[in-house]
């Protein structure tokens, strides 16, 4: 045997340059933790994120027979009840002992507490007996005594309860009763997982290879491509690096860093992450097909694991288990609407006619020298259908819509449209004083203003590359002429709209939701909210006190029924305002009439609060609140400055005087340096 050397501290070993000193494959890895298992021996796995540590153990976890799985008992010690006595019995033994332990425990009728028992009723019935002797005074005397004994058995029950007889049951360390594998907890700090295609789900299972995946580039753009598109090229780029096995016709490769990025899961947040590995193999087995509301489909097999959300937390769901109806988490794509988005906003009749459309074409790209009536057969369709379509007649009209958007560049629309912020500004409006006709005769903007009607109508034309006044009018309106409501008939622009999320008809009995895509860029909140603002928003006025501002308010209204989604949508509101540092403070409501009410969200009117909303929100189609906006703030600073100067001249400090005039350092300077004469304020 060598000598054996002994270190005083760790410093004083020596560590080698490397410190792997073999890489060995997956067939290998499994038989050393094999080894280690058998030998009770701990093995720490030290990786990158995604690279199998987890599946390892888990897969190990799952190696091990049911027979083998023990419990873990500890059990109270007499001589230290600092080093409890730990006891290893068969899987559901322990909850067994807990039971019968805590049982005996407290029974009262058990040991010496069955003795004590015998002799409390043996003192209860004695003293009886010698009543009925007619020996009274030994009666009492007894009696009396029995009395005494009893509670003294009772507090010693309880007493014995309290100095630990319950102590002596012992607890379960590890419980594996009814399991059936070993227990494996997964202490991975944040789940790597990916987001391929349009669902957040984990990377260690199987995709099938028609499936989109979610591209990002150098340029942090987003692109889809397929999933085997993309494995097959960097397969070729590194086809010197290949892990190959026979079984299944594995195969695997390790990237580099930063070699392929797409959009992942940190944090809780769907954002770009770097792919470490891809792999694939044959699979012989069913496989699941999810279907989205927003018909994005992803094709998995049955154990594939889908990111969903439940209680407001991100779970992770076999796909075999996910139920129609589960929210699927999922990060919005390049793309916000397509052809189909816009066929889903016709009637079902319709639908199906574009689906045996595309059908038809499809047939005929496949096979170009069968005629109409063949494909007719194909199809199980009648002739008349595809004579009409051979010779380029009858489309169905959701296909001339999308054909007319393709030829405004408008289809697909993506997120880097340059005309999206305009679309986000008309579509904002469509929330507040306008909307679509429920018959869907036209798109339409009420205001008391005909400038601001006449702008709408110019982003319409901007939008769709239309002539002046194309489809469209403005109607003056009102008992003394003071509305007026511009209108666009033109029913590819409708649709348009309301595949892009317009609320249709009344809006007063209809939910509202604000569009997913609107919060993916700051300036397309700002048009929206900007728009909705512009018809919706309370602007005030000083009081007729004289000393403070009138309500600063956003008000919608709603019939029965959409109480909640009208403070859901507020409190969108709010939580977009915060975020531009403005601060909100309550919803209340105000019943109108016996079936609808008014929802009323109110801004904060201390002067920053105000001058920041001035500042950093856009007021669309409606200029007049803009300008009574400022003419307000105008004249309730003017107010502020007479008051803190006369303040001043009394002789108070600056601190009091902005004390008992609400300011802060930052509305005083402005009060100070921004605001001339009165006369200066009404200009």
């Amino acid at each position: 045997m060598g000598e054996i050397k002994r270190f005083k501290t760790t410093a004083e070993i020596k560590v080698g340059d490397k410190i792997i000193d073999q890489v060995i494959g997956q067939d290998d890895a499994v038989e050393i933790m094999r080894k280690a298992a058998k030998q009770r021996r701990h093995v720490l796995l030290i990786g990158l994120p995604g690279c199998g540590k987890s599946m390892l153990g888990l897969g190990l976890a799952e190696m091990l027979p049911r027979s083998d799985l023990k419990d873990i008992v500890a059990f109270a010690n007499p001589n230290d009840e600092h080093a409890p006595l730990i006891r290893e019995v068969n899987a559901g033994e322990g909850r067994k002992m807990t039971s019968a332990a805590r049982a005996s425990a407290k029974s009262i009728f058990g040991g010496r507490n069955l003795l004590f028992f015998v002799l409390v009723v043996i003192a209860m019935l004695v003293p009886w007996y010698y009543l009925n002797k007619g020996q009274e005074i030994v009666f009492a005397a007894m009696f009396i005594g029995g009395m005494i004994f009893l509670g003294a058995f009772v507090i010693f029950i309880n007493m014995s309860r309290k100095s630990g007889a319950g102590s002596q049951v012992p607890k379960v360390i590890v419980d594996n009763y009814n399991k059936k594998n070993a227990p494996f907890n997964d202490a991975t700090g944040a789940h790597a997982g990916a987001l391929l295609g349009d669902v957040l789900h984990d990377p260690f299972q199987s995709l099938f290879s028609s499936n989109k995946i979610c591209l990002v580039d150098d340029n942090n753009q987003y692109a889809n491509v397929t999933s085997n598109k993309l494995i097959d090229t960097y397969f070729l780029k590194n086809k010197k690096d290949i892990i190959k096995k026979k079984k299944q016709n594995y195969e695997a490769i390790f990237l580099s860093e930063n070699e392929l990025s797409v959009l992942g899961e940190t944090q809780g947040l769907v954002s770009p992450v770097d792919v470490l590995s891809c792999n694939r193999y044959d699979h012989d087995g069913h496989m699941i097909k999810l279907t989205t509301s927003e018909n994005k489909e992803l094709i998995v097999t049955q154990e594939h694991k889908i990111a969903l959300w439940k209680s407001k937390k991100l779970i992770y769901v076999e796909a075999k288990e996910i139920k129609k109806g589960d929210q699927v988490v999922a990060q919005a794509e390049d793309i916000i609407i397509d052809e189909q988005d816009i066929i889903n906003t016709y009637d079902q009749r319709q639908q199906d006619q574009c689906r045996l459309y595309y059908q038809y074409l499809d047939l005929k790209a496949k096979n170009p020298t069968w005629g109409y009536k063949r494909i007719a057969k194909a199809m199980g369709q009648n002739i008349s259908k595809t004579r009409w379509w051979h010779n380029g007649k009858h489309i169905p009209v959701p296909i001339k819509t999308t054909n007319w958007l393709k030829q405004k560049e408008l289809l697909p629309l993506k997120i880097d449209h340059s005309k999206l912020p305009v679309i986000a500004k008309v579509l904002g409006a469509t929330f507040g004083d306008g909307g679509v006709f429920e018959n869907l005769n036209g798109i339409f903007l009420s205001s008391s203003e005909k400038d601001a009607v006449e702008e709408f109508g110019r982003d319409l034309e901007h939008i769709f590359g239309l002539n002046k006044n194309e489809n469209s009018r403005v109607i003056e309106g009102g008992e003394y002429g003071h509305s007026w409501c511009y209108q666009n008939t033109n029913r590819n622009i409708i649709r348009f709209f309301l595949a892009l999320g317009t609320p249709k008809g009344k809006k007063t009995n209809i939910t509202l939701k604000v569009p997913k895509w609107i919060s993916l860029q700051d300036n397309l909140e700002d048009e929206f909210f900007g728009s909705f603002f512009g018809g919706e928003l309370g602007t005030p006025i000083i009081h007729k006190n004289g000393n403070h501002l009138t309500t600063l308010e956003i008000g919608i209204t709603g019939k029965r029924g959409v109480d909640e989604n009208r403070y859901e949508f507020l409190r969108q509101i709010s939580s977009y305002l915060i975020r531009r540092n403005i601060c909100t403070t309550s919803i209340y409501t105000r019943q109108l009439d016996e079936n609808s009410k008014i929802y009323r969200l109110q801004i904060g009117k201390k002067m920053d609060n105000v001058l920041q909303f001035m500042m950093n929100i856009k007021i669309n189609y409606c200029k007049y609140k803009v300008e009574r906006l400022y003419n307000a703030l105008g004249q309730w600073a003017m107010l502020k400055k007479n008051k803190y100067q006369e303040l001043i001249k009394r002789g108070y400090g600056a601190e009091h005087a902005m004390k008992t005039l609400n300011l802060t350092p930052n509305s005083l300077y402005l009060l100070l340096n921004h605001f001339g004469t009165e006369q200066e304020a009404k200009t």
